[in-house]
């Protein structure tokens, strides 16, 4: 018998061969269950499908016409800062826990406010009180305050929170504070629309502590709490660096209003801060305490 000689493919041929042998193993794959590649398959490293998350609850405070919880806010404003009033009745340790905590829940960079124990204690010295007395119990209600807010926040998972619950004291220094708190007291003594704004602010806070109706003279010496707390009130994004803040206070602040109205020349509101009145409607709530 004769030999046949191989002849080798042409180059047509080896294309024909390697397209038809990939054709093979995609059809092959397309039919192995797992492999993932066929359409509707599954691979064998996808995960469940995550189950569908629940509605975040309420929290019963509303600000800015918004639950406290609502995401909108911290898209708006970015910064919250929440002033707390150690003597208010309002601010009980449960209140101030869950305020602090359903702040943390829709914003990332949360902050707390409370007053000086030297400027606190001028209403219990007015009431009587003696100025030592007074100051060390100012101190000891400022500072079980302030471990209550750090204690929320850290647990709700606010990292480096000494640096977020701020005492006025610690800005004693602080150059912004120090030039919006400067024309503040300036206004009082020349601009009657500020003048009006902080006494009113001064007496409200007094009535909470002495038995009579404050005296002019009274007023006056408590002055510097109101003045002490009003660059915060006014400008908590240039004292604190922040481009945008929501400063959140239980009720409305008559020197914000007379800056904002455009009433007292050389003050303005600061670039991207906002103040607006928290309202709490927990289990139907009816606090009527203005201090």
């Amino acid at each position: 018998m004769s030999r046949l000689s191989a002849v080798p493919p042409t180059q047509n041929d080896q294309q024909k061969i390697e397209v038809t042998s990939m054709s093979q193993i995609q059809d092959t794959h397309a039919h192995v269950p797992g492999t993932g590649t066929g359409t509707g398959a599954s691979t064998g490293t996808d995960l469940p499908p995550s189950p569908p998350q629940e509605p975040i609850a309420p929290s019963g405070f509303r600000v800015e016409g918004l639950d406290l919880h609502d995401p909108r806010l911290a898209e708006r404003y970015g910064t919250v800062v929440l002033g707390l009033s150690p003597f208010n009745s309002f601010y009980s340790t449960e209140t101030v826990t869950a305020l602090c905590r359903s702040a943390s829940v829709s914003f990332d960079d949360v902050h707390v406010v409370l007053p000086g124990a030297p400027e606190s204690a001028l209403r219990h010295i007015s009431a009587g009180k003696a100025p030592r007395r007074a100051v060390q119990r100012s101190k000891r209600v400022i500072h079980n305050m302030r471990n209550v807010a750090r204690r929320t926040l850290a647990d709700c998972g606010v990292p480096d929170t000494d640096s977020r619950v701020h005492v006025l004291t610690r800005f004693a220094a602080h150059p912004r504070y120090r030039e919006v708190r400067t024309r503040i007291e300036t206004a009082y003594r020349t601009q009657t629309p500020m003048r009006e704004a902080v006494c009113a602010m001064t007496r409200t806070a007094l009535e909470a502590s002495i038995d009579s109706e404050p005296t002019p003279a009274q007023i006056e010496d408590n002055t510097r709490y109101i003045f002490a707390e009003s660059p915060l009130l006014l400008d908590s994004t240039g004292v604190l660096a922040r481009p945008r803040a929501l400063f959140v206070y239980h009720r409305r602040v008559p020197v914000y209003d007379v800056v904002a109205d455009g009433q007292v020349p050389g003050l303005t509101i600061g670039s991207g801060h906002v103040l607006s009145v928290l309202t709490d409607e927990r289990n139907d709530r009816d606090d009527h305490d203005s201090r």
